[in-house]
């Protein structure tokens, strides 16, 4: 955006946000948030500088449900411009072990659930 009165472009500051959705065959891993949004929820978090998408898929669900992941792939992306925040949405299947080493600071709970097709 241009300023008005001197020309000078800024451009603005976007947070970049991971939203993953890790299936295992026909199911699909939720989670609940410890606070605020209390419905089931995918796993997100923040990229962090010198991070790919990737790699921050990898970390997040790593540090939240002690899970690893692979065959990660782009779904789709929102703006979010009240929170500054670009959420890319991904998917990603698990790699072997189904147990879940929960991370209680941010998630108070994680599920493997059934995947529904109509």
């Amino acid at each position: 955006m241009p300023c008005r009165s001197c020309g000078h472009k800024i451009y603005p500051e976007i947070s970049p946000v991971i939203v993953v959705a890790i299936t295992n065959g026909d199911k699909i891993l939720l989670t609940k948030f410890l606070t605020g949004y209390k419905k089931h929820a995918l796993l997100s978090g923040y990229v962090e500088i010198g991070e790919t998408l990737e790699d921050t898929i990898k970390r997040e669900v790593s540090e939240e449900v002690g899970l690893s992941v692979h065959n990660i792939r782009y779904y789709s992306s929102q703006p979010r411009a009240f929170t500054h925040s670009l959420l890319m949405g991904l998917t990603a299947e698990l790699d072997k072990d189904l147990a879940i080493n929960l991370e209680t600071d941010e998630i108070s709970k994680a599920q493997w659930f059934d995947l529904e097709y109509d």
